[in-house]
């Protein structure tokens, strides 16, 4: 009753509207009876009857009619499943291993022979001389038919420093690749919470922006009935083209968190992603026993980037082992069979088995091996001190983790507390007001109060929860099952 009241004011004395508000009121006025000003954001406190799920359909419809998209829903499920198909960086590692796969097949064929076949046909014209000696006038066609057969055996000792080195490089892009799933994960679950805290971002400055044109309407009611003042009303109109503004730039990050999840799982970057969930809650993954020192130890033996780093050291340890091929004497075994003669005389056979044995001194007489095993020397302990370097970031990162979770869940404990009591400050300022006891300045400062406390409780839920999937990732174990731990979709 009250709500028709105040429009029948309006219209009588046609008191200007804020631009863009109008809409607003005429949308409020149509899907919420006026009892509180909490009507709606009652959601968000965990409350999730028939009417809430409404309340949040109805907000959802009002969205993709003013973006003019519809939404394609989406759960946190279904984007790790979607990820783990078709983002980009685990194709690129895949490919990498399979190049690397190859790459480990072709080394091992290196101890096989060379086998070719050689045909060599000539026309011989004019003097020649013969045995060095006489000159003679002749026209032949000699011909030359052989398979030949060429075998370095073991190559110094070469081969199996080749296979090594091949073999650990397959075995760190197998590791880079299952540390690339794992970060794809962390990436969809970071993706996923951002857009959905913008989208309940969205709703309660959508609410906000409500309460504050309800608050609009209040003031300019109570200054026609003479009892309030004009500032008030100017200063309600200002809050309103506030709130609009709030509205719009959380509007704008919310479609730049719906790229960012879509290239994340590697689908069309202009397919408008909705979650599911109308809330958030917090999501316990780690268990409160696992203190840091074996949340470490968990790190170090299942980090998949420690494991190819491991590899790749031995890549350059089997490099620097293969210099001291150099001075290991090289068995070669060539064969050779076919045929040879000329046009004229016809083709007799030709054999040939050649055993060739070097003992080589070195490189450029040994300096140059002694320098070069120097230097491959110096890139393994390089590649050992970026082995420690990541050791301790990651002790870092789990330190990180681990207290941002800490201090998150103690933050939400908080904010849950601030909401209560900002949405019972809110109901009675405005009580206040109607008695005279307060001000409508006091209406605002509640009102924000309301709106930042509802603001600090999503941040930290979602703080919660991505600090959680980070100390899953940063100990090696996360997964799609452990960071799905209990969770549930929707309603």
């Amino acid at each position: 009753m009250k709500i028709i009241i105040v429009i029948i004011i309006l219209i009588l004395f046609q008191l200007p509207i804020q631009a863009g508000v109008k809409e607003y009121i005429e949308s409020y006025a149509m899907y919420f009876d006026n009892q509180s000003y909490k009507f709606i954001s009652d959601g968000l406190k965990g409350r999730k009857t028939l009417s809430d799920v409404q309340k949040y359909e109805i907000l959802d419809y009002e969205l993709e009619e003013e973006l003019g998209i519809k939404f394609v829903y989406i759960d946190l499920h279904e984007c790790i499943k979607l990820a783990l198909e078709g983002n980009y960086d685990i194709k690129i590692n895949d490919a990498a291993v399979l190049n690397a796969f190859w790459l480990h097949k072709n080394a091992l064929v290196q101890i096989l022979p060379e086998l070719f076949y050689n045909y060599n046909i000539s026309n011989l014209t004019g003097k020649y001389l013969i045995g060095g000696i006489l000159a003679a006038s002749e026209h032949e066609v000699p011909i030359q038919s052989f398979f030949f057969m060429e075998w370095s055996t073991i190559n110094q000792g070469k081969y199996f420093f080749y296979a090594a080195a091949a073999k650990n490089i397959l075995k760190a892009a197998r590791y880079n690749l299952e540390y690339t799933k794992d970060e794809t994960v962390l990436n969809t679950v970071n993706a996923y919470y951002d857009l959905l805290s913008s989208k309940m971002q969205i709703e309660v400055q959508k609410i906000n922006l409500y309460d504050r044109v309800e608050q609009l309407k209040y003031t300019e009611g109570r200054f026609e009935a003479g009892i309030g003042t004009l500032y008030d009303v100017k200063r309600a109109q200002a809050e309103v083209a506030g709130a609009q503004q709030e509205y719009t730039t959380t509007i704008n990050t919310f479609r730049l968190e719906q790229a960012k999840l879509a290239n994340v799982i590697g689908i069309d970057i202009f397919i408008p992603l909705y979650p599911y969930e109308i809330e958030v809650d917090e999501r316990k993954l780690v268990n409160d026993d696992f203190d840091l020192d074996r949340l470490y130890k968990q790190a170090l033996e299942s980090r998949e980037d420690l494991k190819a780093k491991i590899a790749e050291i031995n890549v350059y340890r089997a490099n620097r082992s293969m210099n001291y091929t150099d001075i290991i004497p090289s068995i070669n075994i060539a064969y050779q069979n076919g045929h040879v003669g000329t046009k004229n005389i016809g083709l007799s056979p030709s054999n040939t088995i050649t055993l060739d044995i070097r003992a080589p001194l070195g490189k450029n007489i040994l300096a140059g091996t002694i320098t070069k095993i120097k230097a491959d020397s110096i890139a393994v302990k390089q590649k050992k001190l970026e082995l420690e370097n990541l050791k301790r970031r990651i002790k870092e990162d789990i330190l990180n983790s681990y207290y941002d979770s800490s201090n998150a869940l103690k933050k939400i404990e908080a904010a849950k507390v601030e909401v209560e009591a900002a949405d019972v400050s809110l109901d009675l300022s405005l009580e206040n007001m109607k008695a005279g006891d307060a001000t409508f300045l006091d209406v605002i400062a509640s009102q924000n109060l309301k709106v930042k406390s509802n603001l600090n409780l999503i941040k930290n839920m979602i703080e919660y929860n991505k600090a959680q999937t980070k100390l899953l990732f940063d100990t090696g174990v996360i997964s799609p099952l452990n960071v799905l731990k209990d969770y549930k979709t929707r309603y």
